[in-house]
């Protein structure tokens, strides 16, 4: 099989840990991605890092099989729907949960019209955490799967906190366990500037954060900080459970919230090109894809012996 030409598209903190993860991936002789293009809206380089750098996908010296989306999730899919409709096939990190089934089928017509494929909420959470919840009822019968998040930097609640007034210059979302197992609190922190001085400002932004979708149904609250150096991190995860009176099974998940976003986009960009070479086109979520379709090799036997079954 040939290598899968894969873009990088919008270069904020998932674009750089995909490119970084694909670096690391390159370094192995059975490396079957290529990475030939970073998009940019305003592109300041015609080259990073020896990768071509474009404003357009067509500016691109190669077309790639696959983009991966990077944007924030309330502007990514006009990305998506443009590079499908170029019958290229996308991958995504869109992270409001409520929307996905919404844009899922959105995306689905849209795919199997232009002959491409669209994996929708890619990484950790959703993505990884998702098929958690759908593979711990496999062997508990009983009981439900539930999540308890953090402590840790959210990406999506940062960045919706960012866009919130344009005085905001640096903020941190962060996600902490809550009362009970499932509930989480919300802590954001707002680093201080002239424009944040009046006190109206700063409780007109504290409401309209804690109305937000993101926040209104959790613990939340606002702080305004000199700096948020000693609040911000780049860790995350969270404890998947479920339980009966039979069993008990349980996911513990730690780590570099970028990178750990990223690696499930790369291996989400291995399904995609698959899909896509096998005619299976549309837009599916990470649960639908078999987690075969994940892993590296050309058989089903290679790819079996890679995870030892």
């Amino acid at each position: 099989m040939e290598k899968i030409k894969i873009a990088i598209s919008s270069w904020g903190n998932i674009g750089n840990a995909i490119s970084l993860v694909h670096k690391e991936a390159a370094k192995l002789a059975d490396c079957d991605m290529e990475l030939v293009g970073i998009i940019r809206r305003n592109p300041k380089d015609n080259v990073l890092d020896g990768i071509a750098v474009a404003g357009d996908v067509h500016k691109l010296p190669v077309k790639p099989d696959v983009i991966l989306c990077t944007a924030p999730s309330h502007c990514v899919m006009e990305d998506v729907e443009k590079y499908l409709k170029l019958s290229i096939s996308t991958v995504d990190c869109f992270d409001n949960h409520k929307e996905i089934v919404k844009y899922r089928e959105h995306l689905d017509v849209i795919a199997k019209k232009h002959k491409a494929v669209s994996i929708i909420g890619s990484g950790w959470d959703p993505g990884f955490d998702s098929i958690q919840r759908s593979l711990l009822g496999l062997v508990v019968q009983g009981g439900e799967t539930i999540t308890t998040f953090g402590p840790g930097r959210s990406m999506g609640h940062t960045t919706v906190v960012k866009s919130i007034h344009n005085g905001i210059k640096e903020a941190v979302s962060l996600t902490l366990p809550g009362a009970k197992p499932g509930l989480q609190r919300r802590e954001v922190y707002i680093e201080k500037t002239p424009a944040l001085e009046a006190e109206a400002v700063r409780e007109s932004i504290t409401r309209d954060i804690l109305a937000h979708d993101y926040f209104k149904n959790d613990d939340s609250h606002v702080f305004f900080v000199d700096s948020i150096f000693s609040h911000d991190t780049r860790r995350h995860g969270g404890i998947i459970t479920r339980e009966d009176a039979n069993a008990k099974a349980q996911v513990n998940l730690v780590g570099d919230n970028s990178i750990m976003t990223a690696t499930a986009m790369y291996n989400c960009a291995r399904a995609a090109g698959r899909a896509k070479e096998s005619g299976d086109f549309g837009c599916r979520t990470l649960v639908e894809i078999p987690p075969i379709d994940f892993i590296k090799g050309d058989s089903t036997a290679e790819r079996l012996s890679r995870i030892k079954y």
